[in-house]
């Protein structure tokens, strides 16, 4: 049973784009990209991200940025986590963060940390046929990422190959497994899964 979305809400409508150099990846273990949905029965607009805290620590995500880029690795937007954003240790409510676009029409199991982003019009942040994602700390240090292409569709290599993205008829997303394994290769790490933002 799903609850409702609720918590905090914060809407991100400004979004800025910085052409500043990412680290190369290397496996997280603080916080991944635990599942991404680039569109639901919604539409383009109907998508998500959620990030998972796998640490026994809890973990300050201010300033962190969320980069969004399109399938030939130019960066389409940026969006800069608000101070004060902390994740809890892993297995506890307030484990996950869940961004969503205002077109979202899903719920959220655990609603600690929702934030919600304003695209209001075409294809949304997240490509939906191939693209790419990453948080990256204040500092520059790429923390995780995801890069994902339908068959036959290239993408912004991240890390290993890119998931499958899911077909667009299913009310599906790419996700992790139930612990969140993380090897640096996103098709071995995600596979396709049913929706379930704030849920591991």
């Amino acid at each position: 049973m799903r609850k409702g979305a609720a918590g905090v809400l914060a809407t991100l409508a400004a979004f800025t784009v910085a052409p500043a150099a990412v680290a190369a990846p290397r496996v997280s273990t603080t916080v991944v990209i635990n599942e991404v949905s680039t569109r639901g029965p919604g539409g383009e607009l109907d998508e998500f991200l959620e990030l998972r805290n796998i640490s026994t620590v809890p973990q300050d995500l201010s300033t962190f940025q969320l980069k969004f880029f399109s399938p030939t690795c130019a960066i389409l937007r940026t969006i800069v986590l608000p101070a004060g954003l902390v994740l809890s240790p892993a297995n506890s409510p307030g484990q996950f963060l869940v961004a969503t676009n205002q077109g979202f029409s899903g719920t959220v199991e655990d609603p600690t940390n929702v934030l919600m982003f304003a695209v209001d019009e075409g294809p949304g942040l997240l490509p939906s046929q191939a693209g790419a994602l990453a948080l990256v700390s204040p500092t520059g240090q790429r923390v995780d990422a995801l890069a994902w292409a339908a068959p036959l569709t290239s993408t912004c290599r991240q890390e290993g190959n890119p998931a499958r993205t899911p077909p667009p008829l299913l009310d599906a997303s790419m996700s992790r497994d139930f612990l969140s394994t993380d090897t640096d290769d996103n098709l071995r790490d995600f596979s396709l899964q049913r929706r379930s933002p704030g849920a591991p």
